[in-house]
């Protein structure tokens, strides 16, 4: 090997204590030796070590690094200890093999010698999916050694010790992991039981007790958010049955609008699903509460619940879900005035911002806009629903414009394809710029413009992909919506004035993305294209503190 050629090696280790126990290190000795006794040059910089990064996803920081060192020529030779350090994933080993050697970079692994005839790629292929294989096996034991694990009793598959406990790991004697009770935040805890199964609080009132009473949460806040004192609530383990497997990765459930700060398009192709009490495996712990304050305590919360349903104070609301703040991006939700604030004067119903109840952020509020009335917003929004429904030449119109957007994602499709065709011709165009600047056919100054002009095209491309990729689910989305407009026509009554709450519910939510309430006006984000926006000029101002109505449909 000439002294000349540059060097590169790459590393990788999955867990953290791989990392910690230096395993990663003798992987990085072992290709430095390698490298020396093959003559070769490596510098500091060519150094590229993954600790504690999965094989089976190729967004790696220093893979990323490498990737880029590679694409601008920057190495000659790359050294890994074997195929499985490189990814875990065939597919994956295929494509990255494929990009070095098309930047004409020489693999070399410890454990395997890469040769160019068919026989050694098959070789490096199957080594490839055996290792994939191998992943799945450990995925597969890991799974049903926790299960068996859980069904023992063994407290360590559990995710952590909640509020009132402290997690001990096993011991060198053999004692096994367990649950210790913490005696000071016990207290809290039965304090909390007794607040609801005896003295019959709210959760609410819960939370301002423990606020006034500066009790700090787990993770040392001063502020009780109400879903953390409902998870206690509902926690087995404080009568001494922890749980485990009370969840499970199950089919994407669809969202009548995304979270705040969540993406449209979820990260993950799956949510997380609860499981029956009755397939949970039980977990014996010490327990705080007796089992029948726990039990007083769920059948409060049940009662709570079916009261919020039906009394004053749970009254349905049509836009329930959908309304969001346009400044903080909280969500609004439906609530009544007080009596004592109405003083014997008729009680509306108002849409508020979670951001402006101070309480529940620790006394201070995060947001000022304004509330809206329920009533009023529920029937702007319902009457150009309406609007949409009762107008055939619309649906007739929104019928075509599906045909139109069908023809239309077959060409992108087609287009997609195009492009990535392109970026493959680029990529081979980028290797034989390399090869001719390193085969001193073109000198630097010729060189560095044109694999400059070349990689920003290349990234302009990507950028492309990616968006045609990302329209996808949203063209899904919208082909389900349009598919249920023919059938809304035709089921919702003539009169649609007098339609039922549920069906106005159900009808509002297939057409309706989302409502963003502003200080000065109410936007409504129609899941489809309605008729070009306009202003909503009949009907009377928003009440409250608002003094315009919605003033833009889109």
């Amino acid at each position: 090997m000439s002294h000349q050629n540059i060097c590169a090696l790459y590393a990788r280790v999955s867990s953290p204590k791989q990392a910690k126990d230096c395993t990663i290190d003798s992987q990085i000795q072992a290709l430095k030796e390698r490298i020396v006794s093959d003559g070769g040059q490596l510098i500091d910089d060519m150094v590229f070590s993954d600790a504690g990064v999965s094989g089976a996803t190729l967004i790696r920081p220093e893979l990323e690094r490498l990737r880029d060192a590679i694409s601008i020529g920057a190495v000659d030779h790359l050294y890994i200890h074997s195929p499985d350090r490189l990814s875990r994933k065939y597919a994956h080993q295929a494509l990255l093999m494929e990009e070095f050697a098309s930047a004409g970079v020489v693999v070399n692994f410890l454990n395997h010698k890469v040769g160019t005839s068919p026989e050694e790629e098959m070789l490096l292929q199957m080594q490839g999916m055996f290792a994939e294989y191998e992943r799945a096996k450990i995925i597969e034991r890991h799974r049903r050694g926790k299960l068996h694990r859980a069904r023992v009793g063994s407290v360590n598959v559990l995710s952590g010790a909640p509020y009132g406990y402290r997690y001990t790991r096993k011991q060198l004697d053999g004692k096994p992991a367990q649950y210790v009770i913490d005696l000071e935040q016990a207290k809290t805890v039965r304090q909390i039981f007794n607040w609801i199964g005896v003295d019959r609080l709210s959760i609410g009132a819960v939370c301002r007790r423990l606020g006034e009473a500066n009790i700090p949460t787990k993770t040392g806040k001063s502020h009780w958010d109400r879903s953390v004192v409902w998870s206690m609530l509902q926690n087995p383990a404080y009568m001494g049955k922890a749980a485990f497997g009370k969840t499970k990765a199950g089919a994407l459930m669809p969202r009548v609008r995304p979270q705040k700060h969540s993406a449209e398009t979820p990260k993950k192709p799956h949510s997380t699903h609860r499981v029956q009490r009755k397939d949970w495996i039980e977990i014996p712990v010490p327990p705080i509460v007796s089992q029948p304050l726990y039990e007083a305590v769920q059948a409060q919360l049940d009662e709570n619940r079916k009261r919020a349903r039906v009394g004053e104070r749970g009254a349905k609301h049509l836009l329930q879900g959908l309304t969001v703040c346009g400044h903080c991006h909280y969500a609004y939700y439906g609530k009544r005035v007080s009596p004592s604030t109405a003083k014997g004067k008729f009680q509306y119903a108002y849409y508020r911002c979670i951001g402006t109840d101070a309480y529940r952020f620790g006394g201070q509020r995060i947001c000022d806009n304004s509330q809206v009335r329920t009533q009023t917003l529920d029937e702007l929004v319902w009457a150009e629903v309406i609007n949409a429904l009762e107008n055939p030449e619309r649906l007739k119109k929104e019928y075509e414009r599906r045909l139109n957007v069908l023809e239309k994602k077959e060409h992108e499709r087609h287009d997609i394809t195009a492009l990535k065709q392109q970026k493959a011709q680029l990529k081979k165009g980028a290797s034989r710029l390399i090869d001719s600047y390193a085969s001193d056919v073109i000198d630097q100054q010729d060189f560095e413009p044109k694999i400059k002009q070349i990689k920003a095209r290349i990234t302009e491309i990507e950028e492309q992909i990616e968006q045609g990729d990302q329209s996808q689910s949203a063209q899904r989305e919208l082909f389900l919506v349009i598919n249920h407009l023919e059938e809304f026509a035709k089921t919702i009554n003539v009169n649609l004035s007098t339609t039922d709450f549920i069906t106005k519910r159900d009808t509002i939510r297939a057409l309706v993305k989302r409502v963003e309430i502003y200080k000065e006006e109410v936007v409504v984000i129609f899941r489809i294209d309605p008729t070009p926006s306009h202003s909503v000029s009949s009907g009377p101002a928003i009440p409250g503190r608002f003094e315009t109505p919605i003033e833009s449909i889109r």
